[in-house]
C-alpha cells in the first residue's frame, strides 16, 4: 500500500539512495585507509597474535616453527614461579624497568611544567627561551645516546670531579652499578624534556586568562594562582604526559643500547625490553622472548587502562 502511494513511494526511494550513499562513502573511506590498514594488521596485529602463539610452545631455532606445546611453562619461568622459575631474574628485569621510570618521569614532568610556567608570560624574548626548552626535539634518541657516551667518557673528563668525589673506583660513572642506570635516566629526562615542555606550555596557554586575573583580585600571589588554578586545569595535559613517559620508559632500549650495549654492570641496566632484546637475539629462545613481550604488552594495555580511569577525576574545559 506504501508503494502506491506516491508520497510513501518518495520515502523509500529517498532512504534506498541515502543507504547507498552510506555504502559509497564507506567504501571510499576503506579504499584510502586499506594501505595503513594492511601495513597496521601486517606489522602490529598479526606478529602479536605469532607471538601469543609461540608463547605457548617450544620455537626451532632454524625453522622458527613449534615443536613442543609448553603450556605456561614460559611464564611461569619469567614470574619464577614452582619449578618453571629457573635462569635469570626476571622480575628484577621488571623492577629495574620500574626504578628507571621513577627516575625519568618525576623529574621529566615537574622540569616541563616549571619550564612552562616560567616561559609563559609575555615577556621579550621569551621566544629565544622556548626555543631553547625545546632543542631536544631536534636530537634522536640514538644521537643523544652516542653524545652523552662521549660526554661521560673518561677521555671528555667532564665527570671527573663527579667520580672523585663519589669515589668511584671505575673511570667512567656508565661502568659503575650504583650510577649506570641513574647516568641513563638522566639523559632520557635531557632527551624527552623537548616534547614535555611543548605539552605542559601549550596546556598553560590554554588557560583562560581571567581565572588567573580573579584569582589576583581576590588577594592571591602567584603561587596560589599556580596551585589552584593552573595545576588543576592542567590535569589533563599531567595525566597523559604521565601514561605516555611511563610507557616510554618502559619501551626504552635505544639508550641502553648505545650507552651500555650489555645488561650493565651487575645486570644494573639490564631493562625488560633489553632482556627481550637478549632473549631472542642472543639466547634464540623465541618462545620466551615472545612470552615477555606479552608480559610488556599487558603492562602497558594496564597503563592504558590507568589513563582513561585518572582522565575521569580531572578537570576539563
Amino acid at each position: 500500500m506504501l508503494a502506491e502511494s506516491p508520497f510513501g513511494y518518495d520515502i523509500v526511494q529517498a532512504m534506498g539512495l541515502q543507504s547507498r550513499t552510506r555504502w559509497r562513502e564507506l567504501g571510499w573511506a576503506l579504499l584510502y585507509i586499506l594501505p595503513a590498514l594492511v601495513f597496521l594488521v601486517g606489522f602490529t596485529y598479526l606478529p602479536f597474535l605469532k607471538s601469543l602463539w609461540y608463547s605457548f610452545f617450544i620455537i626451532d631455532r632454524n625453522t622458527f616453527e613449534p615443536v613442543k606445546f609448553y603450556g605456561l611453562t614460559y611464564y611461569g619461568r619469567i614470574f619464577n614461579l614452582g619449578d618453571a622459575g629457573q635462569g635469570p631474574d626476571w622480575i628484577n628485569s621488571i623492577l629495574i624497568t620500574l626504578k628507571f621510570s621513577l627516575m625519568v618521569v618525576p623529574p621529566l614532568i615537574v622540569a616541563a611544567v616549571f619550564l612552562a610556567a616560567l616561559s609563559s608570560g609575555k615577556i621579550k624574548g621569551i621566544k629565544l627561551f622556548r626555543s631553547i626548552f625545546t632543542i631536544s626535539l631536534a636530537v634522536s634518541l640514538a644521537s643523544a645516546g652516542i653524545i652523552w657516551s662521549l660526554l661521560f667518557s673518561p677521555a671528555a673528563n667532564l665527570t671527573g670531579w663527579l667520580i672523585n668525589l663519589a669515589g668511584i673506583k671505575s673511570p667512567t660513572l656508565l661502568n659503575d652499578s650504583g650510577w649506570a642506570l641513574p647516568c641513563v635516566a638522566f639523559m632520557t629526562v635531557w632527551t624527552s624534556l623537548g616534547f614535555n615542555y611543548l605539552i605542559a606550555l601549550t596546556g598553560i596557554q590554554a588557560i583562560p586568562s581571567e581565572l588567573h586575573e580573579s584569582c589576583s583580585i581576590d588577594g592571591g600571589n602567584r603561587w596560589q594562582a599556580f596551585r589552584h588554578v593552573t595545576l588543576p586545569l592542567l590535569g589533563p595535559s599531567l595525566i597523559f604526559l604521565l601514561v605516555i613517559d611511563t610507557i616510554a620508559c618502559f619501551q626504552a632500549f635505544t639508550q641502553f643500547k648505545v650507552m651500555i650495549d650489555s645488561v650493565g654492570p651487575d645486570r644494573s641496566t639490564d631493562v625488560f625490553v633489553y632482556a627481550i632484546f637478549n632473549t631472542f637475539w642472543v639466547e634464540n629462545n623465541y618462545g620466551l622472548a615472545s612470552a615477555m613481550s606479552i608480559i610488556l604488552f599487558a603492562i602497558l594495555l594496564g597503563l592504558s587502562f590507568l589513563q582513561l580511569r585518572l582522565d575521569k577525576r580531572v578537570h576539563y574545559q
